[in-house]
């Protein structure tokens, strides 16, 4: 099983438990919103798509966490990254009507088209000054050019251990310390992303224990920014 060898790593190893318990948890809890008639209000063939692609987020985050655990981090970054991929379509599909429409009957449906449209509408909001916003597309954007080797330097120097690249098909047992920094960084990153995905679905209390549960796991989050800030 994979383990953080970095600075904290045994509360690293617990925070992540958390959050492959998170993903179970909200799993059961969203999939059962959608596939109920009278939680939400979307048609048949509307629901089955969101199902669709609800499953795709879940999937590959369960293929995340199994890969990092078999040292295999970067078919897990491959997997995280589609899994972030289908939140921001959820996302784009589920708050906009004419979006899931487009995306039903257009052959040419971009999902890029449809965030610039939300981009402009949030330019007209003020937000705080010292309000900080997490951006499930900036954290895409992040993973997708490391694992495209946009970002050559980190992509690279991930690979190196003791000055030797590791030839097999996975990282090997021990990891160097930039990859072990990517898979911590991504860790948070997934844990952010699922979070703000979570929101998306009605529970106002119709799973106190999953409201728990997430208020426990935000909690060792914020003991994780004191550590390590």
């Amino acid at each position: 099983m994979f383990q953080f060898t970095i600075k904290e790593a045994d509360f690293l190893n617990q925070f992540k438990e958390k959050i492959r318990e998170y993903v179970n948890k909200s799993y059961k809890f969203t999939m059962g919103y959608l596939a109920s008639p009278v939680l939400n209000d979307f048609r048949d063939n509307e629901r089955l798509i969101l199902i669709a692609v609800n499953k795709s987020v879940y999937q590959n985050l369960y293929s995340f966490f199994h890969l990092n655990e078999n040292h295999m981090q970067y078919a897990g970054f491959a997997c995280l990254e589609t899994a972030v991929y289908g939140m921001r379509l959820y996302y784009a599909l589920a708050t906009e009507p004419q979006n899931l429409h487009d995306y039903i009957t257009t052959p040419a449906f971009s999902l890029e088209e449809c965030e610039k449209r939300e981009e402009e509408k949030r330019r007209e909001k003020e937000f705080a000054e010292d309000e900080e916003q997490f951006s499930i597309k900036e954290f895409y954007n992040a993973v997708h050019r490391f694992n495209t080797f946009v970002m050559k330097t980190p992509a690279v120097s991930s690979q190196l251990h003791n000055r030797n690249l590791f030839l097999g098909l996975s990282c090997g047992k021990e990891l160097s310390d930039e990859l072990q920094d990517e898979v911590r960084k991504n860790m948070v990153g997934a844990y952010l992303s699922l979070s703000l995905h979570a929101k998306m679905f009605f529970n106002g209390g119709l799973d106190e224990s999953l409201e728990d549960f997430e208020e426990e796991l935000h909690a060792m989050f914020m003991e994780y920014v004191k550590r390590f800030s």
